[in-house]
């Protein structure tokens, strides 16, 4: 975490909640720490109410992933994924894209799965760039 993240958590009284981690809780529970796991979520839970990217993109995975301590959704997976994505997280565009392709928790749009691809492309992030990339060329979406 950066400096200017860091002072962001202080400031706006976030605190721990700052480093919570979607990966950790899943860690936390496999090991049979389920305390631990579950702090780790409320606090992901926490951060995505407050407009955290990140945390916002991990509950879409958990609502994507069945078993995940919520009820899989398609469609709420897709919800966070947008509103991570609509705050330049290269995950979350990478996600709605390819969600767009497949109509998954939304219908399938051709033209709306370029633009979001294309955002991920045009990313900072050069791994999600990478798989948007491969995505664009395998469906065509130069076409759209």
């Amino acid at each position: 975490m950066n400096f200017k993240a860091l002072l962001a958590c202080f400031l706006f009284g976030i605190s721990f909640a700052c480093f919570a981690d979607l990966d950790k809780a899943i860690q936390y529970a496999e090991s049979g720490d389920k305390d631990k796991a579950h702090i780790e979520l409320l606090q992901v839970a926490e951060l995505a109410q407050t407009g955290d990217p990140k945390a916002l993109f991990e509950f879409g995975v958990m609502y994507k992933t069945e078993g995940l301590w919520v009820v899989q959704s398609d469609e709420y997976a897709f919800e966070n994924w947008l509103e991570s994505a609509k705050l330049g997280y290269a995950p979350a565009q990478f996600s709605v894209g390819a969600s767009y392709i497949i109509g998954s928790g939304v219908g399938k749009d051709m033209s709306e799965a370029k633009n979001w691809l294309q955002l991920t492309i045009d990313n900072t992030n050069e791994e999600y760039s990478k798989y948007a990339s491969v995505l664009y060329n395998l469906n065509e979406l130069d076409k759209y």
